[in-house]
């Protein structure tokens, strides 16, 4: 990200404190703190990797505006401040207009609620609830918080795409077959692309009793959860692998057994920046 780029974005989000987020404003569209949306939102400019889901199941838009705060923060503010004012914005031609009852709900009326950032929330969950059309994401936890959260690579690659970063995004995914070691391991991460995984969230978890284990072979069948590659994919030893990840509002680095990894591993999105993105050094 440029310094000028990064002092731009964090100038609409001194705006936004200020109260000048949009010009056709009548007050905040949402039930949360400015203070605490603007101090958050300085913080992502300026160190875009700490985009937190918390224990929601936002990973799929967590992913989108890790990418998007990274290379685009300027676009990425501007969205923010307009969905705080208006209850409305858009990322590229994509219009994002989030529920009323999504807007005027509390922040933070649950655990799981209170460990995603009111900013963070904000941005994540008015994505994820514009898109639905059957169930909408209307709320921070609950037994429907799951199904509506979920992000299919369809949705996620649209997203992407209409941020006008990429000039392709290629659909290596599967929801049924695995992929395999062999398409995991030709993927290598660089500055002209991102690769977003599609795994199963259970080849990270090591539960302390057989019937978790069972239950989390079992439940690794099926894909649930987005992850930022950051390292190739290679060898740890004999049977082992090795890679680092983004998720969670940090990266992470992992060993684990070669089975588990492709048990759990359902291809990636992959996303080649545009030439101009690119030569900008953006």
């Amino acid at each position: 990200m440029s310094t000028g780029r990064a002092a731009q974005a964090h100038a609409i989000v001194a705006a936004l404190g200020a109260g000048g987020g949009s010009p056709v404003s009548s007050g905040p569209a949402w039930r949360l703190d400015r203070s605490a949306v603007v101090d958050r939102l300085h913080e992502l400019v300026a160190e875009p990797s700490r985009v937190r889901q918390g224990r929601l199941n936002l990973c799929g838009p967590a992913v989108l505006f890790m990418v998007w705060l990274e290379h685009d923060p300027v676009a990425a503010v501007t969205y923010a401040a307009r969905l705080f004012e208006d209850g409305r914005a858009s990322i590229g031609s994509l219009a994002v207009t989030p529920s009323a009852g999504l807007r005027n709900r509390g922040y933070g009326r649950t655990e799981r609620g209170l460990s995603c950032p009111q900013a963070d929330w904000m941005m994540m969950a008015a994505l994820r609830d514009s898109s639905n059309r059957v169930l909408r994401y209307s709320r921070q936890g609950g037994p429907t918080e799951a199904t509506a959260a979920i992000t299919m690579p369809g949705a996620l690659r649209l997203w992407l795409g209409a941020t006008g970063l990429f000039a392709q995004i290629r659909d290596e995914t599967t929801l049924v077959l695995r992929k395999g070691i062999g398409h995991a391991r030709d993927l290598v991460p660089s500055p002209d692309r991102e690769l977003a995984l599609l795994l199963a969230l259970e080849m990270f978890r090591h539960p302390p009793t057989l019937v978790g284990r069972a239950r989390d072979r079992i439940v690794s069948l099926v894909p649930n959860h987005w992850v930022l590659l950051r390292s190739p994919i290679v060898p740890a030893g004999p049977g082992l692998v090795t890679f680092r990840f983004w998720s969670w509002g940090a990266e992470h680095s992992v060993v684990m057994a070669r089975a588990t990894f492709t048990r759990g591993y359902h291809g990636c999105l992959d996303a080649q920046f545009t030439l101009r993105h690119v030569a900008s050094g953006a």
